[in-house]
């Protein structure tokens, strides 16, 4: 009888910590966005797809070489592009004879805690630079983050980008985008 009380004790803690307990703030948002540009600089996408949440809507505008597709993507999908995208930079290094070094800077223009403080709507800018100036990503998103299991997941993002290649030496933007 007393090992029946002590495994429901630590089904309700366990259940308060990651589901009913601890409602997000300010710090864990700012937190979200840390994990995520520690993700990018080590080309980590398996830690980026963590950080989005089973129901993940990411829709975006990308405009590249004077054209805009505009999508919307599901976790898997969204998953399968910051694999491609983590690849792209492998292969533009390669392409000029090495690693290139990744830049990546974010700001967070406005944190807006709900009033239940389960979800927060974030509005920000970002820029990912690789070999400073070889290619360029530079978004402006909305994105709101909700607690899943005790972390910080990205639920939905709505962003705009602007891909931007150059350099000596790189592939031309016609080759950049050539499957």
């Amino acid at each position: 009888m007393k090992q029946i009380a002590i495994v429901i004790a630590l089904c309700v803690g366990a259940w308060f910590f990651f589901v009913g307990g601890r409602k997000l703030d300010e710090a864990m948002v700012r937190d979200y966005y840390r994990k995520d540009a520690h993700a990018v600089y080590s080309r980590d996408a398996e830690a980026i797809c963590k950080q989005l949440s089973r129901k993940a809507v990411i829709e975006s505008k990308v405009t590249a070489m004077g054209r805009t597709l505009e999508t919307t993507q599901n976790r898997d999908e969204a998953c399968d592009t910051v694999k491609e995208n983590i690849e792209l930079f492998r292969t533009v290094g390669d392409r000029m004879g090495g690693i290139l070094t990744i830049e990546y800077d974010y700001h967070i223009d406005s944190i807006e805690v709900a009033t239940d403080r389960k979800s927060a709507t974030v509005t920000g800018t970002s820029v990912l630079k690789m070999g400073e100036s070889v290619l360029q990503y530079k978004s402006s998103f909305t994105q709101r983050l909700e607690r899943e299991l005790g972390q910080m997941r990205l639920v939905h993002s709505n962003g705009v980008t602007v891909v931007r290649m150059g350099g000596a030496g790189a592939m031309s933007q016609s080759d950049f985008f050539r499957k």
